[in-house]
């Protein structure tokens, strides 16, 4: 026999991993060629002097199991009956060992009798081996022997105590870990959810009496109901430890930054050149974990029947679905009572059935606010909700986060991961158990905590795209806040505790935080000592969450020094900052620090800023886009096009951005266009600069209320504003066709009452409308059309549907700005509106507020 043909088989079986797509397929393999090459050399020794009636080959661990990896050891029990003398013995050992060597294996062996087998099994590893036990090759009568006198004969107390120490260290290590187990660099073998916990399982398992004559590996354990993940699971890390062992050319199973490109590209998922190909590879790997995690969990409430929080419903009714799995969850809140692992598998399979609409329906919002405000285990239960898909259902513009990579050596978690970890140190302090008292004194006067943790919650959700992802967080924060129905008050205190969650950190280690110059500026940007005391909290439970270590006691230092010597910047300044000169300042040192402008520039950028009505502008958006609207207002201005388009893609909508002339029937023609095509409008605003030119914002979703919306749709959007705008499209015949309906369901006669509200208490600016009526293809449209004709400035429309009833918010004006407080238009409007929606006059409800 060839020397090194064992090696050769095996390099050219190497390769096939890139095409097997099994983990289980390709290591099993990989054990058969290394069986048929043990037997074949076992053989030839038999030739030489007969041993076989004497000698076992066994295969033991990963081995025994069929699961070797490329570089993996081989594991081998020499099982012999005491009657080959042990000269003859240690030279047939040694063959077999050298051959392996030869063939750059490393080995594993024991060499042991029957009765000798009996004094190694205090050694759980020891233990654990054995059971993967599996005959090569010599006497099967032995081995036979071997499997009824010790395998059989192993005690049961023994069993227990293992299986005990197992159950625990899996409940102690996975279930109870505060810190999170889904790593930026994970040990594929070692760490939390890799394979040995999977193995753990399976020991478990093997050695109930019901099992005892099962002669296999993992997969012949796990084989039936919700057990298909686990084995989906277990078979990619097969595959990926496999991968790491090729492209490392060694025994690794730490999946480091390093090797992630690597191994992404080995396996199929893209150049290895590309962040996207990481991304997609490190996304499958830690599903792969979690299905690993919520298999543990319920695995291990079924074996130890822990007492704990149950569902009392059985999700099955899709009516009350979802207000079933919020009450669930503010329950276990409330109880401080941990909650079933069987349980919240139900919801995690219920979860597929939530649809888009759960993130807009008041009662889930209200209980999630409810949840925030109650200051208790607010991270513990948005941990247990995201385990479950429901927190990312809720919050998509967080659920877009999930399994995210962070490509950082300093960052140790995902963003998912990062952001709850924070939220669990947010409930240390809460508890008041915070380890530095200063911290803790600090956090215990703050107000608006709820808000902390919402900001918390979607502070970094904008890393899911290139750029500043603290500008586009603050976007996000806008489109939640607006979801979620807060007060401008605490909307503008969201949108900056996401925007400026860095601020802190840069100044503290970039600037010299003892410059009075610098923090007499820095202090201008706070509305008041509570925001600064949020901002200043966030930023050290951030930190210290971005992994073990990083928040030394230096950076606890000049974090509290910059902190205090704001506080009292602002506590000798006791007016308030006001908001517009706050926001004005935030674009500067947007456009000074990130854009690198010269101050020339961002003059001309400020005073264009400020010069934009309704004045409401620099508040909605970010200093990003108001960068990037004066770049695309420029550029249009250059065309001949009666228009300009930009649209950009939100995890929860698609926001289209458009920049036209002083043409109020743009309104019309965007809100005709999205409607004629099956598209949502969700949102829109106008805004207007001082030289007449519009800016049109606006929010768009499929009929399902998802934020995809393909680019095909986008030109069709485009193409139909260009033709009404020619004249070559009507825009009447638009709006009122479409080419996709959906059928919502119908709401029973009476139980909503139809609505026209105005309410003139709410701005000192505008005129707030409100309309609940019906809902029927090209609404939007009419209201809008409606409000037009009647010489109104519409510069704000908010749009929400439930069931078959449009509940729609309009922001109006009057041709000078004002607000519309005649009575006699305002019953214009209500009839005219209440004609448009084709429902009779004087029905429903209408009110006035001043």
């Amino acid at each position: 026999m060839i020397k090194t043909e064992l090696k050769a088989k095996l390099q050219r079986t190497f390769p096939k991993a890139k095409t097997v797509g099994s983990g289980r397929l390709f290591t099993r393999q990989l054990s058969n060629l290394v069986d048929a090459a043990l037997i074949q050399l076992f053989q030839e020794i038999e030739l030489e002097s007969p041993i076989a009636k004497h000698l076992s080959l066994l295969a033991v661990g990963g081995y025994g199991r069929r699961e070797l990896a490329p570089y993996s050891d081989i594991d081998i029990l020499y099982l012999h009956d005491g009657k080959i003398p042990e000269k003859r013995l240690t030279q047939i050992i040694s063959k077999i060992n050298t051959f392996l060597y030869d063939n750059r294996k490393e080995v594993g062996h024991s060499c042991r009798t029957i009765k000798e087998s009996f004094k190694y099994l205090d050694q759980i590893e020891t233990f654990h081996a054995v059971l993967d036990v599996r005959f090569l090759v010599g006497s099967l009568p032995l081995f036979q022997k071997y499997k009824s006198e010790f395998l059989a004969k192993i005690s049961p107390a023994k069993i227990k105590e293992f299986n005990q120490w197992k159950l625990s260290y899996l409940r102690e290590r996975i279930i109870n870990s505060y810190n999170p187990i889904l790593l930026s660099e994970p040990n594929i073998k070692n760490d939390p959810l890799g394979l040995r916990d999977i193995q753990q399982m399976y020991w478990i398992e093997k050695t109930d009496p019901l099992h005892d004559s099962i002669d296999g590996g993992i997969f012949d354990f796990y084989l039936i109901g919700d057990s298909l993940d686990l084995l989906s699971a277990y078979d990619f890390l097969l595959l990926t430890r496999s991968a790491l062992h090729i492209v490392s050319g060694r025994k690794n199973d730490r999946l480091d930054l390093e090797f992630q490109p690597e191994v992404a590209e080995y396996l199929g998922y893209g150049p290895k050149t590309e962040i996207k190909s990481i991304e997609l590879f490190m996304s499958r790997f830690y599903k792969a974990q979690k299905d690993v995690y919520f298999y543990i969990g319920t695995f291990l409430d079924e074996k130890t029947k822990t007492p704990s929080h149950s569902l009392k419903k059985d999700l099955s009714n899709p009516d009350s679905l979802y207000d079933d799995i919020m009450d669930f969850f503010s329950e276990c809140q409330k109880s401080e009572e941990e909650p079933s692992r069987i349980s919240l598998n139900e919801i995690r399979l219920a979860s597929h059935f939530i649809d888009d609409d759960f993130k807009n329906q008041k009662t889930v919002i209200d209980r999630f606010l409810a949840m925030l405000k109650y200051k208790k285990r607010i991270g513990h239960s948005l941990t247990l909700m995201h385990e479950c898909n429901v927190l990312g259902k809720l919050i998509p513009e967080f659920g877009a986060c999930t399994n995210f990579p962070l490509f950082s050596y300093h960052h140790q978690y995902t963003v998912d991961e990062h952001t709850l970890l924070i939220l669990r140190e947010l409930d240390v302090l809460i508890a008041d158990l915070w380890e530095d008292s200063q911290v803790q004194e600090i956090f215990n006067s703050c107000d608006k905590v709820h808000i902390l943790a919402l900001a918390i919650l979607i502070h970094d959700a904008g890393k899911v795209k290139e750029g500043d992802h603290c500008q586009y967080g603050a976007e996000l924060a806008l489109i939640i806040a607006e979801r979620f129905n807060l007060g401008e008050e605490e909307t503008e205190l969201l949108r900056f505790l996401v925007a400026e969650h860095i601020i802190m950190s840069d100044l503290s280690s970039k600037r010299d935080i003892y410059d009075p110059n610098l923090i007499a500026s820095f202090a201008q940007i706070f509305h008041d000592q509570n925001t600064l005391k949020l901002l200043y909290i966030m930023t050290i439970i951030d930190t210290k969450s971005v992994g073990q270590g990083i928040l030394t006691n230096w950076k606890k230092e000049i974090l509290y020094h910059l902190f205090e010597s704001t506080l009292h910047q602002l506590a000798e300044n006791v007016s308030a900052i006001d908001t517009e000169d706050r926001n004005i300042s935030s674009i500067r040192n947007y456009l000074l620090e990130k854009e690198a402008l010269e101050e020339s520039q961002v003059s001309v950028i400020l005073e264009f800023s400020k010069s934009i009505q309704p004045s409401s502008y620099i508040n909605y958006n970010t200093p990003r886009r108001i960068f990037q609207h004066y770049i695309y207002l420029a550029e249009w201005k250059q065309t001949s096009s009666q228009f300009k388009l930009v649209s950009e893609s939100e995890p929860a909508f698609l926001t289209l951005s458009i920049f036209t002339g002083n043409n109020r029937k743009m309104l019309l023609y965007i809100t005709g266009s999205i409607s004629s095509l099956g598209l949502n409008l969700v949102g829109l605003r106008a805004f207007q600069t001082k030289f007449g030119d519009l800016i049109l914002q606006a929010q768009v979703t499929d009929i399902y209320g998802s934020g995809s919306i393909e680019e095909s749709q986008i030109k069709n959007i485009e193409a139909n504003l260009s033709d009404c705008i020619s004249g070559r499209v009507n825009i009447e015949d638009l709006a009122s066709t479409t080419s996709l309906w959906r059928s919502n369901p119908k709401i029973p006669d009476g139980m909503v009452e139809e609505l026209v509200k105005f309410s003139n208490d709410i701005s000192s600016d505008y005129t707030v409308l409100e309309v609940r009526v019906p809902d029927s293809i090209g609404l939007v449209y009419r209201i809008v059309k409606s409000l037009i004709d009647f010489h109104l400035n519409v510069i704000f429309v908010r749009i929400s549907t439930s069931a078959d009833f449009a509940y729609d918010t309009f922001h109006i004006q009057s041709e000078t700005g004002q607000k519309i407080e005649e009575a006699g238009v305002l019953i214009s409007i209500k009839e005219k509106i209440l004609e448009v929606a084709q429902m009779k006059q004087n029905q429903g409800v209408f009110e006035i507020s001043f």
